[in-house]
């Protein structure tokens, strides 16, 4: 494969695959230091076939476009971050989860008396399932971090958790009172883990039934 020059003043992937280019597509819509989980990346690739997957992200990483993370996730190269980002928002391919399914969303905030451990937290959730909820990475860096969680049959709906030393949000598109309630009673009892008790509160309506 012809290697991409890392100086070009923009980044244009035309001996990219198809596979490819969503791979990075879906890592440019997150955090710099965001981590995908490789079944993560499955799940939101529609369960794209396990080798092709593993061809792809090893011809990425030879090109220095995405990187395996300490935790074995992968992520956007640090260096071609900015670039490959700029590219899929000029082309109008960046996806926002926030502009998703605004009808059937549903926002929760935890706030408690003390400050959270974000970091042992989001370590002790990474890779955590909830219910039929599959994980699919997170990020971390200077004290803030989000968890994101997919559900295992019906891709639109996801959970999201972000976290700060303040609060926690969650937000949830698609997902059930019932569901949601069972991940916000799992999640408060990671946090009694850490002897904190926390306050709950619904910041949206739901839509979600």
């Amino acid at each position: 494969m012809e290697t991409m020059n890392q100086e070009e003043d923009e980044f244009i992937p035309q001996y990219l695959s198809r596979l490819e280019q969503h791979v990075l597509s879906e890592l440019s819509s997150r955090e710099k230091n965001y981590s995908f989980r490789f079944n993560g990346l499955r799940r939101i690739l529609k369960d794209v076939h396990q080798q092709k997957l593993s061809r792809a992200l090893e011809r990425l990483q030879e090109d220095q476009l995405i990187e395996r993370s300490p935790d074995g996730g992968y992520g956007l190269d640090q260096n071609s971050y900015d670039m490959i980002r700029d590219y899929y928002h000029k082309q109008s391919l960046f996806l926002d989860y926030s502009n998703l399914n605004t009808e059937a969303k549903q926002e929760f905030t935890i706030t408690a008396s003390r400050e959270f451990p974000v970091k042992s937290i989001i370590s002790k959730l990474t890779g955590k399932y909830f219910g039929a909820f599959r994980f699919i990475g997170h990020y971390y860096s200077d004290g803030e971090g989000r968890l994101e969680w997919i559900h295992a049959e019906d891709r639109a709906k996801i959970l999201i958790s972000a976290f700060s030393t303040s609060k926690i949000n969650i937000t949830a598109y698609n997902v059930s009172k019932t569901e949601i309630n069972k991940f916000l009673h799992i999640l408060q009892q990671y946090l009694l883990d850490y002897t904190i008790v926390a306050k709950l509160s619904e910041t949206t309506a739901s839509m979600a039934n």
